[in-house]
C-alpha cells in the first residue's frame, strides 16, 4: 500500500484551487494596506515557504533572514500584483531570489541551462513512498544537488505545476522538466540504497 509523496494531481490542484481563491480575497484586502490580512496570509503561507527555503539553504538563521526579507518585499509591492491569483508563483519567486542572492554570495549556486534531456522527460512523474520511508524522504532531499531539491519540493511537496516553477525558478518549462527528470531518478536511486542498508 502506497501513502505520502505520490502526487495526487486533482487533490493537489483542487487543494491549490481552494488556496488561491482565498488567498486572492486577502491579497486584496492587503493591496488596501489591510495589517490583519498581511498577518493572515504570513501566518498561512510561512510553514510552507519555510519548508521551501530549508531545502535551498542550510543555515537555519539565514532562511529565517531571508524569511524576513521575502515578508518585507511581499508587503513594499503586493500593490504591484495585478492578478490575485497569482500570489503563490509570485511569493515564491520572491523567496526563490532572496535565496538566490545569499547562495550566490556564498558562491553555492550554479544557474543551470542545459536542456538538452528535456525531450525524454517522463510523462508518469509520480514518486510513491511506503508511509514508513516520508520521514527518511525529506532527509534524503537534503542530499540531492540543490537544483533537482528544489523542483522535487515545488512540485511534489508544494503542487505547483511545471508553468508554475518556470515562474517561481526562472528558467523555462523544458529546463524544469528536465530537472524533475533527472530529481526523480535521483531520488529513486538514493530510495533503492536506502532500502538496501
Amino acid at each position: 500500500m502506497t501513502y505520502l509523496y505520490t502526487r495526487d494531481i486533482n487533490g493537489a490542484e483542487k487543494h491549490m484551487e481552494q488556496d488561491n481563491q482565498s488567498n486572492a480575497i486577502l491579497v486584496l484586502k492587503c493591496q488596501r494596506r489591510d495589517e490583519k490580512a498581511f498577518r493572515e496570509i504570513v501566518n498561512s503561507w510561512e510553514p510552507r515557504l519555510y519548508y521551501y527555503l530549508r531545502r535551498l539553504v542550510e543555515n537555519e538563521n539565514d532562511v529565517w533572514d531571508i524569511l524576513q526579507e521575502t515578508w518585507l518585499a511581499v508587503f513594499q509591492n503586493i500593490r504591484k500584483l495585478q492578478d490575485p491569483l497569482k500570489f503563490p508563483t509570485w511569493l515564491y519567486r520572491i523567496g526563490h531570489n532572496k535565496a538566490v542572492n545569499l547562495l550566490r554570495k556564498e558562491n553555492k549556486y550554479a544557474q543551470i541551462t542545459t536542456e538538452h534531456i528535456a525531450n525524454h522527460y517522463e510523462n508518469n512523474t509520480t514518486i510513491s513512498v511506503v508511509k514508513e520511508q516520508a520521514e527518511h524522504v525529506h532527509k534524503l532531499l537534503d542530499k540531492i544537488k540543490l537544483a533537482h531539491r528544489e523542483v522535487l519540493t515545488l512540485y511534489f511537496l508544494e503542487g505547483f505545476s511545471i508553468s508554475e516553477m518556470s515562474q517561481i525558478i526562472g528558467i523555462s518549462e523544458g529546463t524544469v522538466k528536465s530537472r524533475l527528470y533527472y530529481a526523480k531518478h535521483k531520488l529513486h536511486e538514493a530510495l533503492k540504497g536506502a532500502n538496501h542498508v
